[in-house]
Order: C-alpha cells, then sequence, then structure tokens
C-alpha cells in the first residue's frame, strides 16, 4: 500500500485555521528545509480530531512549498493527511525505488479527503505551484 482513502467525514471548515494564521504558529519542523513547515493544531481542532483517531497523539498543520527533497518521513511508517489547499491542479505526491530516482507509484490527492500514506518509503510532492495546506496526523 503506497496510500488509501478513508471513510471519513470531511472537516468542518470553522474548525480550520486561515493558512496565514497557522504560517504565524512554531515551526515545529526539525529538518533542514523551509519548503515544509509543521503547526500544532489549536484545542478545538485537536479534540475534533481526537475523536476520529483516538488511538493517534499527534495532529498538526503542515504546509509544504516547491521543491520539497525525495525522502522518507522519520519517527513514522504511514501518515493520515487531509488536504485543505491542494497547491495546484497537478500536485503529485510520487513514491521512488530505493535510488531516489526510479518512480514507482503516483497519486494526485483531492483536498477534502482523508487519506493514509506510506511514508517510510523514499517520496516527494512535486508540481506544487503554490503554498499547499493540509492536516496531518500521526
Amino acid at each position: 500500500m503506497t496510500y488509501k482513502f478513508l471513510d471519513l467525514p470531511e472537516v468542518p471548515e470553522d474548525l480550520i485555521l486561515p493558512v496565514e494564521e497557522v504560517l504565524q504558529l512554531e515551526n515545529i519542523f526539525g529538518g533542514e528545509t523551509k519548503n515544509y513547515t509543521i503547526h500544532e493544531c489549536q484545542d478545538e481542532l485537536r479534540e475534533y480530531l481526537k475523536e476520529l483517531f483516538p488511538e493517534r497523539e499527534k495532529f498538526r498543520y503542515q504546509t509544504l512549498v516547491k521543491g520539497v527533497p525525495v525522502h522518507k518521513d522519520r519517527g513514522r511508517t504511514t501518515a493520515i493527511n487531509y488536504i485543505i489547499e491542494t497547491g495546484g491542479n497537478n500536485v503529485q505526491t510520487i513514491w521512488y525505488e530505493e535510488d531516489y530516482t526510479t518512480p514507482t507509484h503516483n497519486v494526485i490527492l483531492p483536498k477534502k479527503k482523508w487519506h493514509e500514506l506510506q511514508v517510510d518509503l523514499y517520496h516527494t510532492v512535486a508540481n506544487i505551484e503554490e503554498r499547499r495546506f493540509a492536516i496531518t496526523v500521526c
């Protein structure tokens, strides 16, 4: 499995902060890129998400801009994501062989649809034209 869609409800719009506000929150991403940020969700959204995912502990916003390198996530094998803004019409999540260059799978993920991604394989998000904005659960 590289990805699968989850049969879960859309997140109520009134629980989602505008991306401009999210970007004012502390960026807790520990990596070395300015192309990816991660921010804790506010209490109201966290409480809503905890009901959907009682076995999960981390509920965060993420933003991505053009230039996300091919990588494997650290500390998790899967990610559950909900895209708020796709970042463009042809933004693809692409998985690769261990050589970082040979694609094995790709998908264009729609907004407002929960999905689970395998992130312990090399992958990237390509063709981003404007900021991609999402919720990620781990």
